[in-house]
């Protein structure tokens, strides 16, 4: 009876007043990250502890001069002795490299082989094609022709050397930063050689038409089972040559290109 009173006047307070029984708290679970964020040290304190380390740590190699001075000397000798093949470049373009080739064919009495006469027909065709004239047609058979200059080639010189004075311009204003601290010199003044790179197209085209002389033979076995296709004439125009008639090089093995047309 008397816990039934009690509850009854529990009950009329809470109604009359807005009091209300307090609940227990609900257990709430804390993420790993708050909890490693709670349990960490202060930024301020880990910097602090790092501090001994970070004291006694070696330096890298670029922290007060930003290069090895050995590696920089190195470096710009081997530039200086490999910059004037820039020069050769340009001076070669207009000159033909000579080059003796000897090519290996069925003679005509091999199977699939073709007559001594038939085979000179087709080089000789070849190089008429090519606006070649016929100088001498004893054993030997010359071939002249002249040669003009290609557009393409005189862009590809005005590139080489636009880049090659650009690379000298960019080692000069090193040097003068490494010497003299930028305070003399031409600074970025340097970069304006590079003006001058049509130069090298232009000489090319001015100097590139020239006459080249191509000359064939042609030797036959006794047994007229191989003969040898004997060029010698300008690189290019012999490569040419070669693949135009299919032809083999003697003491070539020949391996099929994964991409060669069957």
């Amino acid at each position: 009876m008397t816990l039934l009173r009690s509850l009854v006047l529990l009950v009329s307070l809470t109604s009359c007043h807005g009091f209300r029984v307090p609940m227990p708290p609900r257990p709430t679970l804390r993420s790993p990250l708050a909890a490693f964020s709670a349990a960490s040290t202060p930024p301020e304190a880990a910097l602090l502890s790092l501090a001994p380390l970070l004291a006694f740590a070696p330096l890298p190699a670029f922290a007060d001069e930003g290069y090895s001075q050995l590696s920089y000397n190195f470096v710009l000798i081997l530039y200086i002795i490999s910059f004037p093949g820039i020069y050769s470049l340009v001076k070669r373009s207009v000159k033909s490299k000579v080059v003796r080739k000897t090519y290996e064919v069925p003679g005509p009495a091999a199977i699939g082989g073709r007559p001594t006469r038939e085979l000179a027909g087709d080089i000789v065709g070849y190089f008429q094609a090519y606006n070649y004239k016929i100088t001498d047609a004893t054993d030997v058979i010359v071939f002249e022709g002249t040669q003009a200059p290609l557009t393409g080639r005189a862009a590809f010189l005005t590139f080489c050397v636009f880049f090659a004075l650009a690379s000298l311009a960019l080692v000069l204003t090193i040097v003068e930063q490494a010497n003299f601290g930028g305070n003399f010199g031409l600074g970025n003044w340097w970069y304006a050689s590079t003006l001058v790179s049509p130069i090298a197209g232009k000489y090319y085209l001015d100097n590139a038409e020239r006459t080249d002389q191509v000359t064939v033979k042609i030797v036959t076995e006794d047994d007229e089972s191989i003969s040898d296709v004997i060029v010698q004439g300008d690189d290019e125009e012999v490569e040419r040559f070669q693949k135009a008639l299919d032809l083999r090089e003697k003491g070539m093995v020949y391996v099929k290109g994964i991409f060669a047309e069957k």
